[in-house]
């Protein structure tokens, strides 16, 4: 791990939880971006080296959504960046780490991701993130 790349909060109102954390935290929005052919909108905002992602589900077919109808909003997952995520994600499937991604996948905001089943870290949903799309190394 290099750092932690974003947190994850789910939230119900996208719209509205833009401006309740751009009132309370003075947070700037940096884009708004569309993720997983109609599955979610994620907002981004920068802090520092890390970023805040409001994840708003649009449909069933998302952990997102399956968070928000057992928990409501709140945080869902922490993401930590790697230099390597093919090398990582072969590790914990080597290692017999829970994953839910075997292989990486495309990420929102031209990322790789690779995410770990709650069991792996103590009940807290883990992801693995790399700069760059999925075309450029050939992962899918």
């Amino acid at each position: 791990m290099t750092k932690l790349n974003h947190i994850g909060i789910i939230v119900s109102d996208l719209e509205a939880a833009i401006l309740k954390y751009q009132e309370v935290l003075g947070v700037k929005l940096d884009r708004i971006e569309d993720y997983g052919a109609g599955l979610l909108r994620i907002a981004f905002f920068p802090l520092g080296e890390i970023l805040l992602e409001l994840i708003q589900p649009l449909r069933p077919g998302s952990t997102a959504w399956d968070f928000l109808q057992e928990h409501g909003e709140g945080i869902e997952h922490l993401a930590f960046q790697v230099d390597d995520i093919a090398a990582e994600c072969s590790r914990l499937i080597r290692e017999n780490i829970p994953v839910a991604d075997w292989a990486p996948r495309a990420g929102a905001g031209k990322t790789q991701i690779c995410f770990l089943k709650r069991e792996a870290l103590c009940g807290v949903l883990g992801e693995f993130v790399t700069e760059g799309d999925c075309s450029e190394t050939g992962s899918v």
